[in-house]
């Protein structure tokens, strides 16, 4: 079971990694960040993504150590909505951070 519990943050730490790593070129509707707002130029599109790709990371390690704790502290059900409740707290905050964090370097909508 553990496997389970490490398994959501592992992929969003590799997203983040791939992101970092290979960052996309180019706006596009498949890969990257992609709100109506970073999509706006090539600048916004560049920067979210950079910032974007660091927080996923930090979210996958958080997500992993999470994951791990919960399986050794709670029950199976109890641990598994635990780590639904961060993940989703966890990814819809990056979302709002990184359009703050494009509202506060590029100005307003």
């Amino acid at each position: 079971m553990l496997f389970l519990h490490l398994l959501p943050g592992l992929l969003v730490l590799l997203i983040g990694v791939v992101i970092n790593v290979r960052p996309p070129k180019h706006n596009n509707w498949f890969y990257g960040f992609r709100t109506h707002y970073s999509m706006r130029n090539i600048e916004n599109w560049r920067e979210a993504n950079i910032y974007y790709a660091k927080l996923l990371i930090g979210i996958g390690v958080v997500s992993v150590v999470a994951g791990w704790l919960c399986a050794l502290l709670l029950f199976v059900p109890v641990s598994i909505l635990v780590l639904v409740g961060l993940m989703l707290l966890l990814l819809i905050g990056s979302i709002v951070l990184t359009n703050e964090h494009l509202k506060r370097k590029y100005g307003e909508w």
